[in-house]
């Protein structure tokens, strides 16, 4: 922060004082559809799947669950997910698609299984539109090798804000 010393001169002498406001970034993220190639029977009935996000392993956000049906995933359009952004420190996207409570595949004690992971940059930081995108999912296959597991479709937008605080000193 500027002295006060230093800000009377700069004003005297007929200079600009420009002052920092701080400003905080929002990811806001929705998903519209998205299909997932699936190496079990495609004629089982239908399972359950939720998708993980976040730009920092520490807070992990997740998408309510979808009921899918032979790979095809459709998302509820008035869900969305608000990450708080730490710019520059996060650059990415980080996205996990799994299965849960399957009864083809028990996974894990908590009964998930991750089906694909994507790596999205995030639009840069003076980015006002909304942008949209076809996330590439990959995982390993039964020789693990990486391989194209589906797509999930995106919509994003960063959403800038000045705290209420700093506007009322």
């Amino acid at each position: 922060m500027m002295t006060m010393l230093k800000r009377q001169r700069l004003i005297r002498e007929g200079k600009r004082v420009q002052e920092i406001v701080p400003e905080n970034i929002e990811l806001i993220l929705k998903f519209s559809k998205g299909f997932i190639i699936d190496e079990e029977d495609p004629t089982q009935p239908y399972e359950y799947f939720k998708v993980m996000v976040w730009t920092d392993a520490e807070d992990q956000y997740e998408r309510q669950v979808v009921k899918s049906f032979r790979g095809f995933h459709w998302f509820n359009d008035k869900q969305y997910i608000v990450i708080p952004l730490d710019f520059p420190e996060d650059q990415y996207l980080y996205i996990e698609f799994q299965r849960i409570n399957s009864w083809q595949d028990p996974g894990t004690s908590k009964g998930i299984t991750v089906l694909g992971r994507a790596k999205i940059p995030l639009p840069p930081r003076t980015s006002d539109r909304l942008i949209t995108c076809k996330a590439g999912l990959v995982g390993l296959n039964s020789d693990r090798c990486v391989v194209f597991k589906g797509h999930l479709d995106i919509s994003m937008k960063l959403h800038r804000y000045v705290d209420a605080e700093y506007l009322s000193d």
